[in-house]
């Protein structure tokens, strides 16, 4: 059977002559033209369009999307989108080449109210459609030529831009009037998914979102469990339960009002659907969640130690609803005992307890540990426990495995990674952050929060902790924990460290010559293509704040001492030579710290009226390099590496 939807012709020959006339008595403001090459390791996405927008994208295999709507592109594509739209691209092999014209329409006095009238029947400056022209050759001189014009910035040149635009539109036009186009092929599967994860607290008819793509309700569960492993109606329940569980424990709200606000039909429904999966009631869910939150507030005073003689009634919440409980106990050796236990009974009987990936579980304190077999003993602790080595950190020296199994880190990920150990446990992403580079290489870690309860539960004979030494006393408890003062390394300090504590020198050795190598042959690409003495800005920039990033930034690091580019001169003396991480500059005064070229950190945004920044050189010639926080958020190997990739490849361009 065909298994992938086919797209309905929406454009009727009535629909296609209003929307003529309303582009026709509209006046019709063109903002910007765009050009980018978007690589498969760093695609477009959620890109918050500012206004209405062409896209045209040729070159490799790609999936677009436009709000709840995923298309895939072979060849050629033009996409239209409203202002607010959400914008992604991801190339599935080669690069995709992008075209983004922003356009704004308004309505003249003369015609205003009979094209309110026809705007209210069809608004063809929020419509949102796409389809692979049946001229894409022409279309791709247009868009460039439209660019040029553009981008030189006198009167007449752009005004030949916006005749280029009205072509576009004309030819769009007659592509739906001939009615023989291809539309993008949207991708069901994908589509419902992210309609699910936004409306799953609605009622939900899947033969309904099965009409929006034309399809049976049964072909789009057949794709849609072929994309992602199960039904339409398990992920609908997964998610829905996600949502109650988070009601539970962080609201006050009945078991009915969470019911119905993560869209089960009743309260029975929600107690027959957690006693189905979590063997328990919302309720007793509540009440245990409710305790593990209130050993979690106590004062850092009072918090008993873990390994003292007593643990006074500590209730831990452990993964899908079970409980470990600890009761008062008077001898260590009783509270070691129950420990291991319960351990070994969550191991043998959870569901998604990690199991013991070859090192002997150590839920014994560091302390208690030693090195080598005590004269006269008769027994011998297992060999990846009792082989030791001790590692000077700045906390003082740490006795660690010499072949640790079961790593936990928390933020240079990559730097592990690199060295050939994929952790047993890594911190788990805030709301929001965008994946790291890595993200294919730790699937199969345990995602936590850095908390000395959650790390319990994963018996780890080794932390590695970075981010924050604050919780280092805590940890030290469970296991040998190293502390990286990251900020206070260079990379090759930092690899050879943590390849001393993982015992990996002979992979650190290889990880830093490749690491050097990249180093100089973009020193090199950049002296062939004349940037070496070029200017670079790095920063994050919007209209109410400006952060210009010096020589302490993990960017600016990079940027800076190890590619060797060069820093506007009031970036020079005002940022870097003052050894501050940031500078804060307002806008009136930006223009100053501003070098040839600019690197846009993050995902803010400046509006495109905004004449001060408009007026900055590296704007107006479209000198931007804008990079995601999954690139600039993290000084590991692997996303420095990335991140020097990402950074030469567009300079590269843009100094053509």
């Amino acid at each position: 059977m065909h298994e992938k939807a086919e797209s309905k012709q929406v454009f009727t020959p009535e629909m296609i002559d209003m929307m003529a006339s309303i582009w026709t008595r509209s006046v019709v403001k063109l903002i910007d033209v765009r050009f980018q090459n978007i690589v498969p390791q760093f695609p477009l996405e959620h890109y918050k369009m500012p206004s209405s927008m062409f896209i045209y994208t040729y070159g490799g295999e790609a999936q677009i999307q436009l709000n709840e709507t995923i298309f895939g592109m072979e060849r050629f594509g033009l996409v239209h989108g409203g202002k607010g739209s959400l914008l992604s691209i991801l190339p599935k092999g080669e690069s995709v080449k992008t075209y983004m014209v922003y356009y704004k329409a308004e309505s003249t006095l003369f015609f205003k109210t009979g094209l309110q009238q026809l705007i209210e029947k069809v608004n063809p400056f929020v419509q949102q459609f796409g389809y692979m022209p049946s001229n894409p050759i022409l279309l791709h001189d247009w868009f460039q030529q439209m660019m040029y014009g553009w981008n030189r910035g006198k009167a007449m040149d752009q005004l030949q831009s916006k005749s280029f635009l009205y072509q576009l539109i004309h030819e769009v036009y007659k592509d739906f009037e001939r009615g023989e186009i291809h539309y993008l092929q949207p991708d069901p599967a994908c589509s419902a998914k992210i309609y699910l994860d936004k409306h799953y607290g609605e009622p939900i008819m899947f033969q309904e979102i099965a009409d929006m793509f034309g399809i049976s309700g049964g072909q789009l569960t057949r794709l849609f469990k072929k994309k992602t492993g199960m039904s339409l109606q398990n992920y609908l329940i997964q998610r829905r339960i996600e949502a109650a569980c988070n009601g539970l424990k962080h609201t006050k709200a009945t078991i009915k009002e969470i019911a119905t606000r993560s869209g089960f039909v009743d309260e029975k429904n929600l107690f027959r659907m957690f006693k189905k999966y979590y063997k328990m009631t919302p309720s007793d869910y509540r009440k245990i969640n409710a305790l593990a939150m209130q050993v979690d507030s106590i004062d850092n005073d009072s918090h008993f130690l873990y390994d003292e003689s007593e643990l006074v009634n500590l209730v831990k919440s452990y993964r899908e609803g079970e409980s470990s409980m600890f009761g008062q106990a008077r001898r260590k050796e009783m509270i070691l005992t129950a420990a291991i236990s319960m351990m070994m009974l969550l191991s043998a009987c959870s569901v998604g307890t990690p199991a013991n990936s070859g090192g002997t579980a150590n839920t014994i304190p560091a302390q208690t540990q030693h090195t080598t077999q005590t004269e006269g003993s008769e027994t011998k602790a297992p060999e990846a426990v009792s082989q030791t080595r001790t590692i000077t950190t700045v906390k003082g020296d740490v006795e660690v495995p010499n072949n640790p199994q079961r790593v936990v880190v928390d933020y240079l990920i990559g730097d592990v990674l690199a060295l050939g150990v994929t952790p047993l446990g890594v911190a788990r992403a805030s709301r929001g952050e965008k994946e790291p580079v890595y993200a294919n290489r730790i699937t199969d870690s345990i995602k936590v929060a850095m908390e000395p309860e959650d790390i319990m539960s994963l018996e780890p004979d080794l932390i590695i902790l970075a981010w924050s030494d604050e919780r280092y006393k805590d940890l030290s408890k469970i296991a040998p924990t190293i502390y990286v003062p990251y900020g206070e390394m260079t990379t090759e300090e930092r690899i050879h460290f943590i390849s001393d504590v993982l015992n990996k020198q002979e992979e650190a050795k290889a990880v830093l010559n490749a690491y050097t190598s990249k180093i100089e042959e973009a020193k090199l690409a950049f002296q062939n293509a004349g940037l070496s003495d070029a200017k670079i800005t790095i920063g994050e920039f919007s209209d109410k704040s400006n952060y210009i990033a010096g020589a302490k930034h993990a960017v600016g690091e990079l940027v800076y001492n190890e590619l060797q580019l060069q820093a506007p001169s009031k970036v020079q003396t005002d940022i870097i030579d003052a050894d501050k991480y940031w500078g804060d500059i307002s806008m009136e005064v930006l223009p100053a710290y501003t070098g040839d070229y600019m690197i846009f950190l993050g995902e803010g945004n400046v509006s495109t009226d905004n004449a001060v920044w408009n007026s900055i050189p590296a704007v107006e010639h479209d000198r931007i390099v804008k990079v995601n926080s999954a690139l600039s958020w993290s000084t590991d190997i692997m996303t420095s590496s990335a991140l020097i990739d990402y950074i030469v490849s567009q300079l590269l361009v843009l100094a053509k």
